[in-house]
């Protein structure tokens, strides 16, 4: 127990002092237009529709700047939505929805036009990055092996 709350305390910390380089004002209290950025430096990856509801909530409480206690309760909120099993099977099917074969396997340029046109689009670069080592040799992809790839790296961020 007294090694998870150490761990604990020791990610706290890490967090206060990332989110203190963030404070530009000397007042330990950051920009909205911060929020996504110190949320990514300190391990999470929320989209930028999560981060504008989280602002809107802000502005309607009247909070022009962010405190370390607000941030911690976003990144609390944001952690605690992170993606689990059922999800991940969720994200499954709907890629198995462009597998008309039904064999696992989605075209490498086919999953490429959908994550680089649909909903958050991924870059170029992002998409090459996700795909490296990925691609077999008649240009497919297993795409469950994918996202249980990508969820393990997310934990281990």
């Amino acid at each position: 127990m007294a090694s998870d709350l150490s761990t604990d305390e020791q990610q706290l910390q890490r967090m206060r002092r990332e989110f203190l380089e963030h404070s530009r004002l000397g007042d330990a209290k950051i920009e909205h237009s911060q929020l996504g950025d110190c949320l990514r430096v300190v391990g999470l990856n929320p989209s930028e529709a999560s981060i504008r509801q989280h602002i809107r909530l802000l502005d309607e409480q009247h909070i022009e700047r962010i405190s370390f206690d607000e941030f911690v309760y976003i990144y609390k909120s944001l952690q605690s939505t992170d993606l689990g099993p059922s999800e991940a099977e969720h994200i499954i099917a709907g890629l198995a929805l462009l597998d008309e074969q039904h064999t696992g396997y989605i075209a490498a340029t086919r999953l490429k036009y959908v994550l680089g046109n649909c909903g958050e689009c991924l870059t170029d670069a992002e998409l090459e990055e996700l795909l490296e080592n990925r691609v077999n040799d008649e240009g497919l992809v297993n795409y469950a092996e994918l996202v249980y790839a990508i969820l393990d790296q997310c934990k281990k961020e």
